[in-house]
């Protein structure tokens, strides 16, 4: 038999199927199913917006407070016009010295001034030697040239011209046909 002949068997089957399904009804309570499906989606999308919104918002907050925590001092200081109680002057403190670093709250950070004042003169900050570092100095004062290039096994630059690399060798890829034996017998 051909695909383009139609099967006289499928045919009928496709017939008695539609006969018997074609009084059928949908069952009862359909429309109040599908109102349901969509009052659901609904309250979902709405939710969705809402976690949006509280979210945006909480960003916003955080954003406001990481920025009044880190101005600049001059923004949180009062105004001048504002009256705060003055403390009872007693003795006064000796002057401190220009590089001393003044006492500074551990959760506010050194406003800009005080920064640049706590700059090291040279960057990077020299450190001690080590132990190792000084011994290695007071071997290159004493030792002389020719102590140090008998270390190295080399005398003079002219030998460092006898060193040769040889070529690399690849052998080319050989690439053999399928044999048509094999195919035959997977198929």
């Amino acid at each position: 038999m051909h695909d383009d002949e139609p099967d006289p068997f499928v045919d009928e089957l496709l017939e008695a199927s539609l006969k018997q399904y074609r009084d059928e009804e949908p069952r009862s309570g359909l429309e109040m199913r599908i109102l349901a499906g969509v009052r659901t989606q609904e309250r979902a999308v709405r939710l969705r917006w809402l976690g949006w919104t509280v979210a945006v918002c909480a960003g916003i907050l955080a954003v406001i407070a990481l920025t009044l925590h880190f101005a600049p001092t001059q923004l949180r200081q009062p105004t001048p016009g504002a009256s705060l109680p003055q403390p009872a002057k007693t003795q006064t403190a000796p002057p401190m010295a220009s590089r001393q670093q003044p006492l500074l709250s551990p959760h506010r950070p050194a406003s800009k001034v005080h920064r640049v004042a706590m700059r090291p003169e040279q960057f990077p900050t020299p450190l001690p030697l080590t132990e190792q570092e000084k011994l290695l100095l007071a071997y290159l004062n004493k030792a002389t040239k020719p102590d140090l290039v008998a270390g190295t096994n080399q005398t003079d630059e002219a030998s460092f011209s006898d060193l040769e690399i040889p070529r690399i060798k690849i052998a080319g890829l050989e690439i053999k046909p399928l044999d048509d034996s094999q195919s035959e017998q997977e198929k």
